[in-house]
């Protein structure tokens, strides 16, 4: 594999670090750009096999609408009001900087969080949250890559790291508080085989912790956006080598059973953060993932109400295939702040499977489920209605 200049440094490295199992050994006198002896440059990381099985899905039903919530408390940990809140989801997405100021790594206080969970609903699926891109400070991962500074870290073609900074999402509140680097974090330098296969194993070590599956944020983009100084070949290299991680993950989740949202065919969900605000072009998005198979996760923009939140709503039900969710809001919560742990009332009325594919006529989505409620949704006017039906009788077992 051939590196721009601006990656290909020469030094001495004498590093021993262990990630969970994971040992990386540093090769004194070698060029760290290169594989040390015993790694791979295959993209398959395997530091432990795992056999093919059935993968496994989070909990689905059309009775109600299907939902998911995705948050992180930035300022503490969730307290009793709210874990009871979360625990009501069928499925949650542990999300960045959970209790960011407690000592600790965030993957030992979501394992914690994931106990709390768990114990109030055992059903509850859990997914960890990480990131293609972003060296969070907060991650254990971190910790390992820091001891191979800066060379596990993209660098501009003058040798400075580059530092990203973090999108809390429209609407969010309070922001990620990630300010170790001025305002932001590193981005993987993933031409070091020893850090994808490090990367990869993270998902699984956390799905030993508690969880269930792994989501991966920025899973096509880059972290260019602002930045000075990187060449075409030094963005081309990094788009190659964060695939060569991203595609490993998605083999090897694929051969564990294990549930990945991502990108692409090769995942069982994709992440759809602005599908709110984006109209009828984010349900196009969801019938060609529903014909597809691909499961999704839609979030609604953060402190949408009244017909607003209806018309996110309604869209998504005209759209939506199994396993796909509604939900999140905002990612953060903290003190004074609590949008991102909310039980919509919609979410107790009744749908019913879908009793067709949604129908078009003109501009306007029109959809029928089986306890008789009905959604439409226009296209051209980005407005949706929802007309809730009712539950069937309870059956009665004869005596």
């Amino acid at each position: 594999m051939m590196l721009s200049p601006a990656l290909r440094v020469t030094a001495v490295v004498i590093v021993s670090v262990v990630l969970h199992g994971y040992t990386v050994h540093g090769d004194p006198g070698t060029d760290p750009s290169h594989p040390t002896p015993g790694a791979t440059d295959t993209g398959n990381p395997s530091p432990r096999a795992d056999t093919h099985r059935q993968r496994s899905d989070p909990p689905f039903s059309w009775r109600t609408v299907p939902v998911f919530a995705e948050t992180s408390n930035v300022t503490g940990v969730f307290d009793a009001e709210a874990l009871a809140t979360l625990a009501k989801f069928p499925f949650f997405v542990a999300e960045k900087a959970y209790d960011f100021d407690a000592p600790g790594f965030a993957e030992d206080k979501l394992a914690t969080l994931a106990t709390k969970l768990k114990a109030l609903n055992p059903e509850i699926f859990l997914v960890f949250y990480y990131n293609a891109n972003l060296d969070l400070t907060d991650y254990r991962l971190y910790n390992l890559t820091a001891q191979h500074a800066p060379f596990w870290w993209l660098r501009n073609d003058q040798g400075k790291v580059l530092i990203a900074p973090i999108d809390s999402g429209a609407g969010a509140t309070p922001p990620f508080p990630y300010n170790a680097h001025g305002g932001g974090v590193p981005a993987y330098n993933f031409s070091f085989p020893e850090l994808r296969d490090a990367w990869v194993q993270e998902c699984f070590d956390m799905t030993s912790s508690g969880y269930d599956g792994c989501m991966v944020d920025r899973w096509i983009r880059t972290p260019f956006k602002g930045q000075k100084g990187f060449s075409p070949a030094v963005q081309a290299q990094f788009v190659a080598d964060r695939n060569l991680a991203t595609a490993a993950l998605a083999a090897r989740a694929k051969a564990a059973g294990t549930y990945l949202v991502g990108e692409g065919p090769d995942v069982a969900a994709l992440s759809f953060p602005g599908y709110g605000p984006t109209g009828a072009k984010a349900l196009q998005a969801q019938l060609a993932a529903a014909a597809s198979g691909l499961g999704m996760l839609a979030s609604y923009t953060p402190k949408s109400t009244g017909a607003s939140f209806a018309t996110q709503l309604a869209k998504f039900l005209v759209g939506m295939g199994h396993g796909h969710y509604f939900g999140a809001g905002s990612w953060t919560v903290g003190d004074g702040y609590r949008e991102g742990v909310t039980w919509h009332p919609e979410y107790d009325l009744p749908l019913g499977a879908p009793l067709s594919n949604a129908v078009l006529n003109g501009t306007v989505y029109t959809r029928k489920f089986a306890y008789a409620t009905e959604a439409t949704y226009d296209t051209a006017t980005n407005v949706g209605t929802i007309k809730w039906g009712t539950f069937p009788p309870k059956s009665r077992t004869p005596t």
